[in-house]
């Protein structure tokens, strides 16, 4: 079966196209630029270009029905979260055409609004954050004087979600005090929706990515998320598969299983060693950065997913892997030392409210550290060195824009 794939620009819209491929399913990798990384590998045997569906997602749903019937592609799978968004909005309109590797609208809600994926986390014994969500700035003043400092800020959910939509200009923002907290929240434009506001966890962050059949998991892949852009926490740009500690899947499986998951998932939380505890930071109902590690390990994640939404029957030990594979993010590695050397430009945080970060020296050291035999990179393989090419690109022209900041 021909499988559309979207997100073809980004890292993880790579790594299924590449999982795919490496099974011998066509893919016409589509992305919202022309350089996309996905349309360099050999394993994309078609590619497509659709509008932005954060610039307009009207015609992204028109350009990505144009492309279903022209190339006849029987499945679509979304690898970002802007098109999973906007497709679950759309779904009837899509699986008319096709089928949409994705769970249904209620089961998909629970991960993409943060918030009821907090209450469902309470209520099946989780540990999570304590958090506050509330309406107008009295209101959640108000009912975080009940937290501790310092706290996070995060969006609800997704911009594109139609339960989340936003305009906050931020992934997440830290308060060191009340009167930090009364900053960032009168920075926000009046009408729209306030964030999330929680205590901040310390640790490291510890992942499950899973693929599950009606809330039961075929495969479990745990992996620790070792640096991350900005290096004060967001997206994983050197990460390491881990062995499965018995509580963390635990809390993983019974928050899917509970939730009736269908495809695609991965579960994060915050490891603090001192208080040997986990505690869970969100559901993402997508592909993650991970992607590329999994497949590297030997979980093919896509795969998986192709066959529980194709019918197709499930490789043998499909959640078998290699623990110690490490996987880098090269671009977003360097973009984030860059930004720490410098000051944090691109990313500034408050002072001490978020936890220690390295000096220059020892984030310098670390970076080249990451430079040794054995490490994996998201886009360079030997076995398909197109998107070599567009990465380096990629890795130019973001170093440029940076350099306007």
């Amino acid at each position: 079966m021909k499988v559309i794939v979207t997100g073809a620009e980004e890292h993880q819209g790579l790594a299924v196209i590449r999982g795919l491929g490496l099974r011998g399913v066509p893919v016409v990798a589509c992305g919202s630029r022309p350089r996309s990384l996905g349309f360099g590998s050999r394993f994309a045997t078609e590619t497509a270009v659709y509008r932005s569906p954060f610039r307009s997602p009207g015609d992204f749903v028109a350009d990505l029905t144009a492309i279903m019937e022209r190339t006849g592609a029987g499945m679509v799978m979304p690898a970002v979260e802007s098109t999973l968004a906007v497709l679950d909005e759309h779904r009837g309109r899509f699986e008319r055409q096709c089928r949409l590797a994705a769970p249904p609208s209620e089961v998909l809600e629970l991960a993409l609004d943060k918030w009821r994926t907090v209450a469902l986390a309470e209520r099946l014994g989780v540990p999570v954050p304590r958090t506050v969500c509330a309406e107008g700035l009295d209101g959640v003043l108000r009912e975080a004087d009940a937290l501790i400092y310092p706290l996070a800020l995060k969006p609800r959910g997704g911009a594109l979600y139609r339960g989340t939509r936003h305009d906050l200009p931020f992934k997440v923002r830290y308060a060191a005090s009340r009167t930090e907290l009364v900053r960032i929240l009168e920075s926000i434009q009046p009408g729209s929706t306030y964030p999330l506001v929680q205590e901040l966890i310390p640790g490291t962050g510890v992942c499950v990515a899973a693929v599950c059949d009606q809330g039961e998991a075929l495969a479990l892949f745990p992996y620790a998320r070792l640096r991350e852009m900005p290096l004060s926490g967001g997206v994983s740009v050197l990460r390491e598969s881990i062995p499965l500690e018995p509580r963390l899947g635990e809390y993983a499986t019974r928050l899917l299983r509970e939730m009736r998951w269908h495809g695609v998932a991965m579960v994060e939380f915050k490891y603090d060693p001192a208080a040997d505890r986990y505690t869970l930071m969100e559901v993402n109902g997508r592909f993650q950065a991970s992607t590329a590690l999994s497949l590297d390990a030997g979980v093919n994640l896509p795969y998986l997913v192709y066959c529980l939404y194709s019918g197709t029957p499930l490789p043998e030990q499909p959640g078998a892997y290699v623990t110690g594979v490490r996987e880098r993010w090269l671009r977003g590695d360097m973009l984030a030392l860059l930004d720490h050397l410098l000051g944090n430009r691109v990313w500034p945080r408050p002072p001490d409210a978020a936890p220690r970060l390295p000096s220059r020296l020892e984030a310098l050291w670390d970076f080249v550290k990451g430079f040794r035999p054995g490490m994996r990179y998201d886009e360079f393989k030997v076995d398909d060195w197109g998107p070599w090419l567009v990465g380096v690109w990629e890795l130019v022209t973001a170093l440029f824009e940076y350099g306007r900041w």
